[in-house]
């Protein structure tokens, strides 16, 4: 037999082998993370032939064959595209999702190796469900490895109700089975803290001011004097704002016809200005220091009920006689108490138009332990405004009433009320004592001076609103929607609002791809091999996909997309032909030297 018969078949082994491997890529055109391989060939050996011309300077050898050198796996990134599966992801990058047969099983990566109860099998087919089990698997049933936070027991979701907590826990490097039954309730959560954000307006939302009415309707005089003027507007709504609103002149005199008035003079004018002097500076800020500058006149100015039974202010004549009263000014025009030369008997007064006072309320729903909906109420009342035009600055104060209802908000459930007050100080920061307010068989830790992102503030230009509610208390929900994150972290979000992380898919990555074995249903496995005397896995260790932030090193996850096969196809048509062409000259070659030994053996005839 000659050397060209043994190097054209070697010739044809190779081609036939380089063959094989183009068409399984081809086959797999069409399969999901499927990673095409590249076949490579070597020279299957040598010879040096020492009796061709000893003293030449080249180097006379000769090689027999070829032989395939390997079936390299491409580890480059298939194409993306949408997919309609509620769990399908695709990965894009270096690194594979991680599987396994036993669902009770574990794989725990560390930096010194790796630790796992079963075979664990890796792939980038992203193609997951839901078996019959709520665990998520591939399409041969093996189980999705990754983060599993423990939040489901059965069909029931318990939360941590802390997010820097699972975000620390999602770092961890043990992986287990994912499951996500699909009617998963959320377990409720009884709420035992309350923090919350406003935007209070002063110069906004008046109101009738039931709050100063006592339970027997009448008016609840010592509140209304504490009262900044300022504080208040007209039935129309428009604030005594001292910019604008900051005066009364009051003229008295005897009645013209009278027998004071024949030795009276022109009678008595008063200035009274929105300030912090004092009566003794004709100065007023609250209902009663107006009050008491009204005196200086001979008239009372008191609160009193209005035409519609709201709050309103009358002057009174306090002199004990008939006198003429001319009363002027901004904030008397505004609260509708000016008049011109007006007769004022003992028994007659002039009565104001109904007050409003700026007010807010505020609703929050909290929850018993069965998911039961309560409300948790606030009431604002503005006490002093703080106005800066006051002269001396003084700090913005609100009155609150807080307790707790039913959802009707109807019953109060809270044993009373409890009142507080609100004061921005000089540099606009809320100041106000934490309440505790009795809730069923526990209690509610309820603030009002800022929430998690947001701190209660007082500005004139926005209008008062509930800027954010931070609580710990959940409703009952079930399950609605799963969301996967370019990290991998699975929320889940549920009917009640509650949207929580559960776990995350598992994802590691190798130092040598090309030592990963193919066991076929498109996944992968660790091989190991003695090299130099010594066991060693030929991919190397596996390497934990995220860092201890949380965040994924190597790639990122796409949520309802799948990733193709990576199968280059007009390559694959070319190398098929190349192929088959070698594989037809090694043929040809091989009918040379069949002809060679039968023209060989003719000679001895």
């Amino acid at each position: 037999m000659n050397d060209t018969i043994l190097n054209s078949y070697s010739g044809m082994k190779t081609h036939q082998f380089g063959l094989d491997s183009v068409s399984n890529n081809i086959a797999n055109v069409n399969t999901n993370g499927f990673k095409e391989n590249i076949p490579e060939f070597k020279t299957l050996f040598a010879m040096n032939m020492d009796h061709l011309n000893a003293n030449t300077i080249t180097n006379n050898d000769r090689s027999y064959g070829a032989t395939s050198a390997s079936n390299a796996i491409s580890t480059k990134d298939g194409n993306y595209h949408a997919s309609d599966g509620q769990f399908d992801v695709a990965y894009m990058g270096k690194g594979w999702f991680v599987v396994a047969p036993k669902q009770d099983g574990s794989f725990e990566v560390s930096e010194d190796g790796y630790e796992a109860e079963q075979t664990t099998l890796f792939t980038r087919n992203g193609g997951f469900l839901r078996d019959a089990d709520g665990y998520l698997v591939n399409s041969s049933g093996q189980y999705v490895y990754g983060i599993n936070l423990d939040k489901v027991s059965e069909d029931i979701f318990n939360s941590s109700n802390d997010m820097d907590a699972d975000m620390l826990k999602l770092s961890a490097n043990k992986m287990q089975p994912l499951r996500i039954p699909q009617e998963l309730h959320f377990q409720p959560i009884n709420t035992s803290k309350v923090d919350i954000s406003v935007n209070l307006n002063p110069k906004s939302n008046f109101k009738s001011a039931p709050e100063f009415l006592l339970p027997n309707g009448e008016i609840d005089t010592q509140r209304v004097l504490v009262q900044d003027v300022a504080s208040f507007s007209d039935e129309d709504s428009i604030a005594y704002d001292p910019r604008g609103f900051r005066d009364i002149i009051i003229t008295t005199r005897p009645k013209p016809d009278s027998a004071q008035a024949e030795n009276a003079s022109e009678g008595q004018t008063l200035r009274f200005v929105y300030g912090t002097g004092g009566a003794e500076a004709n100065e007023f800020h609250t209902i009663g220091e107006l009050a008491q500058l009204f005196a200086k006149s001979g008239l009372e100015f008191v609160p009193t009920l209005g035409s519609r039974n709201n709050l309103a202010f009358a002057v009174k004549n306090a002199t004990g006689e008939e006198i003429e009263v001319t009363i002027g000014g901004a904030l008397a025009s505004r609260m509708g108490i000016a008049s011109a030369q007006i007769p004022l008997a003992q028994d007659e007064q002039i009565l104001s138009k109904d007050a409003k006072i700026a007010t807010y309320s505020t609703s929050v729903d909290i929850f018993d332990d069965s998911g039961k909906k309560f409300l948790l109420k606030s009431d604002y009342y503005l006490i002093d405004s703080g106005d800066i035009n006051a002269g001396k600055t003084t700090n913005q104060r609100w009155f609150v009433k807080s307790a707790i209802y039913d959802y009707n908000g109807e019953l109060m459930v809270s044993p009373n009320v409890i009142e507080q007050e609100l004061v921005f100080d000089d540099e606009g920061k809320p100041q106000s004592a934490q309440m505790e307010l009795d809730f069923k068989d526990s209690k509610v830790a309820y603030s009002i001076t800022g929430s998690e992102r947001y701190s209660t503030r007082n500005l004139p230009y926005e209008e008062s609103r509930l800027l954010e509610i931070s609580q710990d208390g959940k409703a009952e929900g079930l399950l609605k929607e799963v969301r996967i994150d370019d990290n991998g972290i699975i929320f889940l979000a549920f009917s009640n609002g509650i949207t929580e992380p559960m776990g995350r898919i598992g994802i590691v990555a190798f130092i040598n791809d090309q030592g990963l074995k193919k066991l076929g249903d498109n996944v992968y496995m660790m091989s190991t091999n003695t090299l130099n005397g010594q066991a060693r896995t030929l991919s190397g260790n596996p390497i934990l996909g995220w860092g201890e932030n949380g965040n994924l090193k190597f790639g990122q996850v796409k949520h309802k997309y799948l990733e193709t096969s990576n199968v280059d196809v007009g390559n694959s048509l070319t190398n098929l032909i190349l192929f088959q062409r070698g594989y037809s000259m090694n043929a040809k070659a091989f009918t040379t030297g069949d002809d060679l030994i039968k023209e060989a053996i003719g000679l001895k005839k």
